[in-house]
């Protein structure tokens, strides 16, 4: 990594040609929650749990890529007739963000999801058989972007819930395979900006 300022070449984006002047402006972090969807509620409401301290939040994240032919190659932003993307690399400080690199190119196939939508498969009547309120708790644990610390409560709550958080701990691989520092592969590159950090970005010709 470098120092406050400078450019972290190992992470580019593409954009529309037409959204350059803007792409020069800057970008802050979204400050309200953007729930994932390409994974269910619970699985990203126990990966944020699990999440460390190090490693960037996915709801607050911006994708990126290691290359700029990968950028390029994963570009999704709608284009007009007549635009065309461009690649570009992000400029921001080094101590301004959080990275994350998974070993798949795209969360929906991590073997996390399986295994925790496998344990409550296999725990299904013991969650469908129990009163009331104590399934109106556990329907929380499915809903959309619950925090570390409301997680953390259910579990203290539920021995249910407890049981599946001490079995994802001990088997989830999501965090513990991430990096933190991106490499050139098509794993899914994501960031985190800190604070009241910004990032822009500099077109850059590609072969």
């Amino acid at each position: 990594m470098t120092k406050r300022g400078t450019t972290i070449t190992e992470l580019f984006r593409a954009v529309p040609e037409s959204r350059l002047a803007e792409a020069n402006d800057g970008y802050q972090r979204q400050s309200t929650l953007r729930i994932p969807s390409n994974v269910p509620y619970v699985v990203d409401n126990i990966w944020e749990w699990l999440r460390p301290a190090s490693m960037p939040s996915r709801r607050h994240a911006v994708y990126a890529s290691p290359t700029p032919e990968l950028a390029l190659e994963n570009a999704s932003a709608p284009l007009a007739d007549g635009d065309r993307y461009v690649a570009c690399r992000v400029i921001v400080g080094a101590d301004e963000i959080r990275v994350a690199q998974l070993e798949v190119s795209d969360a929906r196939n991590h073997t996390d999801i399986r295994m925790i939508t496998r344990w409550l498969s296999l725990h299904s009547r013991e969650l469908t058989e129990k009163p009331l309120a104590d399934r109106q708790r556990l329907a929380l644990l499915f809903s959309p972007g619950l925090r570390q610390d409301e997680l953390e409560t259910l579990r203290q709550q539920s021995p249910l819930i407890e049981q599946l958080c001490t079995h994802v701990q001990q088997h989830s691989t999501l965090w513990r395979t991430a990096y933190s520092v991106p490499n050139a592969t098509t794993g899914e590159l994501f960031f985190e900006l800190l604070g009241s950090a910004s990032y822009r970005l500099e077109p850059i010709q590609t072969a």
